[in-house]
């Protein structure tokens, strides 16, 4: 293998670019010399079709459908992978790719990885999210054993999947130390075949000013950044600001930035909740008008109850608040603490009572938030990719080369 290769990157979760980690793994193999291909799905917002974005092919396809239910899953996978497996059958025809650098979810994509190793290509697994684990959140359980019978089996048969994966791969990007130990420890990973690849922000990516969180200007506006669905624990949110402004007597505006499948139930909870005169949806925004949104705030929360996936997991938008110089209040989960340390006030995981407590705490202390602010931004400078997740992920690459030299 060469200093430079051909890197094929499959992902079946989010379009490029706009899967932020993917688009950044991308654009740092792209600037080592590398030369890149990404398939990806297709949205409304990112068409199908074949485009040349920085320096980067870009091959996404359209699916017929989006799944419902849980059997139309099923069908919804299989045709992405027949579809991403036809693409890199033709990517390879045109250009010759050494690695493929397939990413979860779902854990699937090691049939396409298992298909091009035994004809020489080097395979990359990009651990995103635990899939076992989500199912347990999404069914609110901590344990298989708490599952129905039949959601039981789809756990096996996920962690089997992502055994599988972590198996089949020449080497692991894990996202965090976490992840790393269930790599090791759950699928039996030999260390020096796992890497751990953070991702965070560029520091060109970090605002010049920070918010300024000290002082406000009207009603103090309070920020959530990221996904709505049900392991996020915005209902949780919507209940102890309920608290926060009943109960405590504060006055706030949140404004929610994101979208997911819980939306719909949201903003029907907020008015259940008469909080609509205080509650604003803006909707998934582009990072740099989302970033725009959180200078104009106070503080961020981090509202993601304890669970398996959620314990182990790093939260996108602890970093966002961060970058921000945004304090926030958090949830006392083990990755919330490693991510943001001392940038963060911490509720006992689940009390909502406790958490609008620390949210009225901070809007009450102007000094507090300045202070949350400053250790943000100077812990986030720290974190920024190019210190930390593209070092590791060009190490991950010498690596391969290493193992094809031997």
């Amino acid at each position: 293998m060469s200093d430079t290769m051909h890197v094929l990157i499959i992902v079946e979760n989010l379009p490029v670019p706009a899967d932020y980690r993917v688009w950044r793994i991308g654009c740092t193999l792209r600037d080592a010399g590398h030369r890149v291909t990404v398939i990806s799905p297709a949205t409304r917002a990112f068409p199908a079709g074949a485009f040349k974005i920085d320096g980067i092919r870009v091959l996404r396809h359209s699916l017929p459908f989006e799944a419902r239910s849980l059997w139309s899953y099923p069908l919804e996978y299989g045709l992405a992978l027949w579809y991403e497996w036809w693409l890199s059958v033709r990517v390879f025809r045109r250009e010759r790719f050494e690695v493929v650098h397939v990413c979860n979810p779902p854990d699937l994509l090691w049939l396409i990885g298992a298909w091009w190793k035994r004809r020489g290509v080097k395979v990359v697994y990009d651990h995103h999210d635990l899939c076992p684990e989500l199912i347990l959140a999404k069914s609110g359980c901590r344990a298989p054993e708490e599952l129905p019978w039949l959601r039981r089996m789809i756990y096996q048969l996920s962690v089997w999947l992502e055994r599988r994966s972590h198996q089949m791969a020449d080497m692991v990007l894990a996202t965090n130390e976490s992840y790393a130990l269930i790599a090791r420890e759950r699928d039996g990973i030999d260390a020096e075949r796992v890497i751990v690849v953070k991702t965070a922000p560029r520091t060109d990516e970090l605002p010049a000013e920070p918010a300024g969180c000290g002082e406000t200007c009207g009603v103090p506006r309070i920020g959530y950044v990221g996904v709505m669905a049900r392991q996020d624990g915005v209902d949780g949110l919507l209940r102890a600001v309920r608290i926060l402004r009943e109960e405590l007597g504060r006055v706030f505006q949140l404004v929610l930035i994101g979208d997911g499948p819980e939306r719909t139930a949201l903003e029907r909870q907020a008015g259940e909740l008469g909080l609509r005169d205080v509650v604003v949806f803006k909707g998934f925004l582009p990072r740099a008008e989302m970033q725009r949104e959180l200078l104009q705030c106070v503080m961020g929360v981090t509202p993601d109850p304890s669970c398996p996936m959620n314990d182990a997991s790093t939260m996108l938008k602890v970093l966002d608040y961060m970058a921000c110089g945004l304090p926030q209040v958090a949830y006392d989960l083990p990755e919330n603490r490693v991510s943001a340390g001392g940038a963060a006030v911490y509720a006992a995981a689940g009390d909502e009572r406790g958490f609008a407590v620390l949210m009225a705490y901070v809007l009450d202390h102007a000094a507090l938030r300045l202070e949350l602010g400053h250790v943000a931004r100077a812990r986030i400078k720290e974190l920024v990719w190019e210190n930390n997740g593209g070092p590791a992920l060009l190490r991950a690459y010498a690596r391969l080369r290493n193992q094809s030299a031997e």
